[in-house]
């Protein structure tokens, strides 16, 4: 790639003349925002910069849940936060999840309303008997929050599906699955048609503000901005080291086709630390186990460890495909972003630097409500 200097005068007018809104990252956040800039600003000149060829993030790397909190992880948050934010949390990202569902339609990013189970392990009667107990409260809690009545129930299906060593479920019916590719690519469709363009290959380094704009510094020269938004997540330490945020790496597979395979719905298990389900070609996708090394998985590095994918391949044997052979065929990891408080951060750094950083895994219910709030940080141009 040539240095801005070098670029031709067309270059240069066409992509880097005049932005008004400079969005800092092409993962779901950063398209949300985008599409919501140029909905409440129509002739503004918009450009997404990418550090990668795809969204370096998770927005391509996740499972593809359309999830917004198992039992035991809602539990986990009303006992670390309270019922004010729990519900703040919840409703935001039922709202993203209903957004999403009208700017990408269901059959464009292949949704299924498949529902989703909580499983508890044969050495977990305890924790299973004490969210039974407490499921009425659950669902009195969604259905006030969010108006969906008998959200959770007692179920024995995971059990008939082949999975082993299981002492029960609890079942979510309003949870589902889509495929992420297809969700990413719609939404970049949709960013174009709007004439809003998109940089891979741009790592932005930093940022200072000077006049009227600010001048973002990436490794071919600086682009100059009226108004940044980053919305680079657990990936945006170096550009906002202040905030309360840190990387969190999370590990996926997918399997070899597994012929006669049962699984039709999204499975959660250990509070939401593992989640799985089958993908195309009767393939097995299971990914988590951040909480068996939570040090060594605060890292930005795209790597898959033996510790983990060991570990997630004995659950495999042993508790969810125990009579199936298998092979793992795809492997990789992304990062997400994390912190002491799971509240996402939505805030002005400055008049003209804006951000929205720690999803906690929750992006694809979270994004397009997020991004419309941070869009809504915007000063007029």
């Amino acid at each position: 790639m040539l240095a801005f200097d070098k670029l031709s005068y067309w270059e240069k007018v066409t992509y880097f003349q005049d932005i008004n809104f400079l969005v800092v990252g092409s993962g779901i956040i950063g398209l949300s925002t985008a599409l919501s800039l140029k909905k409440r600003f129509k002739d503004a000149r918009i450009l997404v910069v990418e550090r990668g060829y795809l969204p370096t993030g998770a927005s391509t790397k996740n499972a593809g849940f359309a999830c917004f909190g198992s039992p035991s992880e809602l539990l986990s948050d009303l006992a670390l936060m309270g019922e004010e934010k729990t519900a703040s949390l919840l409703k935001l990202r039922w709202e993203g999840l209903q957004m999403l569902l009208e700017t990408v339609k269901s059959d464009t990013m292949s949704y299924k309303n498949c529902g989703s189970y909580d499983l508890f392990l044969s050495n977990e009667k305890d924790s299973f008997a004490d969210v039974v107990d407490k499921l009425a409260y659950l669902n009195q809690f969604i259905e006030y929050q969010l108006g969906l009545s008998e959200c959770f129930s007692v179920s024995q299906t995971p059990q008939n599906q082949g999975m082993q060593n299981l002492t029960g479920s609890i079942f979510n019916r309003y949870e589902g699955s889509i495929d992420t590719g297809k969700m990413m690519h719609r939404l970049i469709q949709l960013i174009y048609e709007l004439g809003i363009s998109i940089l891979g290959g741009m790592d932005v380094l930093g940022f200072r503000e000077e006049g009227e704009g600010v001048h973002v510094q990436t490794q071919y020269g600086d682009i100059t901005a009226g108004q940044i938004f980053i919305c680079t997540n657990g990936l945006s330490q170096k550009l906002l080291p202040h905030l309360d945020l840190k990387p969190a790496r999370a590990q996926v597979v997918v399997t070899s086709p597994l012929p006669g395979l049962a699984l039709d719905s999204t499975y959660h298990y250990d509070s939401g630390y593992y989640y799985f389900r089958k993908v195309e070609q009767n393939r097995l996708l299971i990914g988590g186990g951040r909480n068996l090394d939570f040090l060594g998985e605060t890292t930005e590095e795209m790597e898959v460890t033996t510790k983990i994918q060991g570990h997630i391949v004995e659950l495999l044997k042993q508790v969810i495909i125990p009579d199936h052979q298998f092979e793992i065929d795809y492997a990789w990891a992304g990062i997400m972003g994390v912190g002491l408080e799971k509240m996402p951060i939505i805030e002005s750094v400055s008049s003209r630097v804006h951000c929205a950083v720690r999803m906690g895994g929750m992006g694809i219910a979270m994004g397009l409500a997020i991004g419309e709030r941070l869009s809504e940080l915007a000063k007029k141009m």
